[in-house]
């Protein structure tokens, strides 16, 4: 499976920005223009420029405008987990 499929499944085609359904394909919507605003794309959770990493942990789907909207804002929200080692402790115990 596909790291997009992993996604819009997770999320359930649904736009992780404004909770609205995503179209799946070009002709899922009538007209080329509204394909362009609203197809799904990949959004940093924290923005690349804002210190995120190109890793799964941060990347979520969300239309295009919405995810041109968003920009490089953050508001210090669901960030992805940092990488641990196997088997290390992360209880803090």
């Amino acid at each position: 499976m596909s790291l997009f499929d992993d996604l819009w499944t997770r999320q359930d085609g649904r736009c992780a920005l404004c909770g609205q359904a995503m179209p799946a394909a070009r002709f899922d919507v009538p007209h080329a223009t509204v394909w362009k605003k609203k197809r799904p794309t990949f959004d940093h959770i924290r923005p690349v420029a804002k210190g995120g990493r190109h890793c799964p942990s941060n990347l979520q789907l969300a239309h295009a405008v919405c995810n041109w909207t968003k920009g490089a804002r953050w508001t210090g929200g669901r960030a992805p987990a940092a990488p641990t080692s196997a088997g290390a402790d992360t209880t803090g115990a």
